[in-house]
């Protein structure tokens, strides 16, 4: 019987997924700051602010991803045991505050996705019952009577 020998995480391979994890932790506060001035945005109705910093989340999340793609394999590889040692449990510790940081971060974008929604829902209520006061609301301005001004096309 031969006992496998378990050895711990090449230097060269723990220093780059180190350096992926320093960077997916940079860009998780990156995302935070972002997802903050976003909730101010929704608090203040700035959409066209709101809008504006939608695509550099979606950068952000994209980088997140392929950050995730460069260390994945060796957190695999370290989890299914085939690492121990001090460079392994550091990797180990280190890829659970990513995950748990990344989870937390989904939710904190649902939340804002949730807030998006209700004020949207609240505006446009809001703006249906102004538009129905009046008689005349459910027909196109052009038939609609009332303080409208018409061009006068006699010359």
């Amino acid at each position: 019987m031969t006992s496998a020998l378990v050895t711990d995480v090449p230097f060269a391979a723990h220093s780059k997924a180190i350096q992926a994890l320093d960077e997916f932790d940079a860009l998780v506060s990156q995302y935070e700051m972002l997802l903050d001035t976003q909730h101010v945005f929704v608090g203040t109705a700035n959409f066209a602010g709101l809008f504006e910093m939608a695509s550099r989340g979606d950068t952000l999340a994209r980088d997140a991803a392929l950050c995730g793609k460069r260390f994945a394999p060796l957190v695999n590889a370290v989890v299914s045991g085939q690492f121990s040692g001090p460079r392994a449990s550091e990797i180990r510790r280190r890829s659970f505050a990513a995950r748990s940081s990344a989870e937390t971060l989904d939710g904190s974008a649902s939340r804002l996705a949730n807030a998006c929604s209700t004020l949207r829902d609240r505006m446009g209520r809001e703006l249906r019952a102004g538009a129905s006061a009046g008689t005349q609301a459910g027909l196109p301005p052009a038939y609609r009577t009332g303080s409208q001004l018409f061009i006068d096309r006699r010359g």
